[in-house]
């Protein structure tokens, strides 16, 4: 939960890069869409990150409060068959490699300069383990509020480096 995390930011998901980022586990549990991940790169703007730039973190938790699927759709490996998934209580997946995470934020039409948005709405583009029986997941939810969350700084992020 929360309270296990060093650092703790409401509705800061835009700072956060996911790209290459491995989720162990995706899951909705109490209200909650949960992303357990492994590590994730904070960005230099990230109102937490005390460093002039973006730095990967350990393991680490986003949880998307009072989500509610806009559009989600599984990928079947090998017949490309597409299965949509409507209900957020039936996302329990693991082993997902994160390509795209978006956040946006809607109030009256505005994006995330807004104080204090309505709803926020994230579009995540993953792709399974290869071992697993789907070959991805694309999805919107909209959702309350974020939570991000992880315990440590560790090296300066890949794309600073190049």
């Amino acid at each position: 939960m929360a309270q296990d995390y060093r650092y703790i930011s409401e509705n800061t998901l835009q700072y956060v890069y996911l790209h290459d980022c491995d989720c162990s586990h995706l899951c909705y549990l109490e209200g909650r869409l949960i992303f357990v991940m492994e590590w994730m790169e904070i960005l230099r703007e990230h109102p937490l990150n005390p460093f002039g730039q973006a730095h990967q973190t350990g393991a680490g938790r986003i949880e998307l409060i009072h989500p509610k699927i806009v559009e989600c759709t599984l990928a079947m490996r090998g017949d490309g068959e597409i299965q949509r998934v409507c209900d957020v209580r039936e996302l329990d997946y693991s082993a997902l490699e994160c390509l795209k995470c978006e956040e946006t934020c809607l109030k009256d039409g505005d994006s995330c300069t807004t104080e204090k948005a309505d709803v926020y709405c994230a579009d995540c583009y993953m792709l399974f383990d290869r071992d697993s029986c789907y070959y991805d997941l694309s999805m919107r939810v909209e959702y309350a509020k974020s939570l991000v969350m992880w315990d440590a700084f560790h090296d300066v992020s890949w794309f600073e480096r190049e």
